[in-house]
């Protein structure tokens, strides 16, 4: 073999295998995305509804609706966002006693802890006459993760030397159980003003020479490391 064939031999080879790198499969942007991008949560908002029976034969909300009141009006106060809607009935012949059966229910709310400038009152036309239902309702947020289980381009992933399609999955699933509040990952909670009475009780204690919850702290974790 002479030179000038020898030299076309190898120029081949080398055109052969830039031709194949050129086929093949490379890391896209696609790959670079974290592990929140792979495997997101949708928060969507959802109307939380409380109905209550208006009841005429008496003026006092029963046992019963004071606990369920509790209940919804505790469901706000954790993650309820804009305003807590007292929804009374309206044209059925009975508008006093359901404004007034409205009023009881603004009042226990409050009672619970609900703040007056929180309670919206409303009404809605109505023609039955039995219907004296008095409608409760608020805004509150889900968290809802990605679905687990992709099993197609795995061997394609070895191979390449990426993250299996699962990785990560898992843990989104539990963040998206484990918040409290869902809005968070929308937008941050707004902080709540300094507590001036806390501070100002903190500094006394430590005037006087008495315990302090710092130095409980500290002697809690001395305590736990001996």
């Amino acid at each position: 073999m002479n030179a000038s064939t020898l030299k076309t031999a190898l120029l081949s080879a080398v055109s052969l295998s830039l031709s194949a790198c050129a086929g093949g499969v490379f890391n896209g942007p696609d790959d670079g995305l974290t592990i929140a991008e792979t495997h997101p949560i949708s928060v969507d908002s959802q109307v939380m509804t409380l109905t209550i029976n208006g009841d005429v034969s008496t003026s006092d909300l029963s046992n019963m609706d004071k606990a369920r009141l509790k209940a919804f009006a505790n469901a706000y106060l954790t993650n309820g966002h804009g305003p807590l809607t007292v929804t009374a009935p309206s044209g059925a012949g009975n508008d006093r006693n359901d404004h007034e059966a409205a009023a009881d229910i603004r009042k226990a709310l409050n009672e619970t802890g609900v703040p007056w400038s929180a309670i919206h009152g409303a009404t809605y036309r109505t023609g039955e006459a039995s219907n004296d239902e008095i409608i409760l309702s608020f805004t509150r947020y889900v968290a809802t993760p990605s679905e687990c289980g992709v099993w197609s381009g795995l061997k394609s992933a070895e191979y390449r030397n990426l993250r299996s399609p699962n990785m990560g999955c898992a843990t989104m699933n539990n963040y998206a159980a484990m918040i409290a509040d869902p809005h968070d990952l929308i937008a941050p909670s707004q902080t709540a003003p300094v507590d001036g009475e806390f501070a100002a009780r903190a500094v006394e204690l430590y005037r006087a020479g008495e315990m302090t919850a710092s130095q409980v702290d500290q002697n809690i974790n001395a305590e736990t490391s001996q």
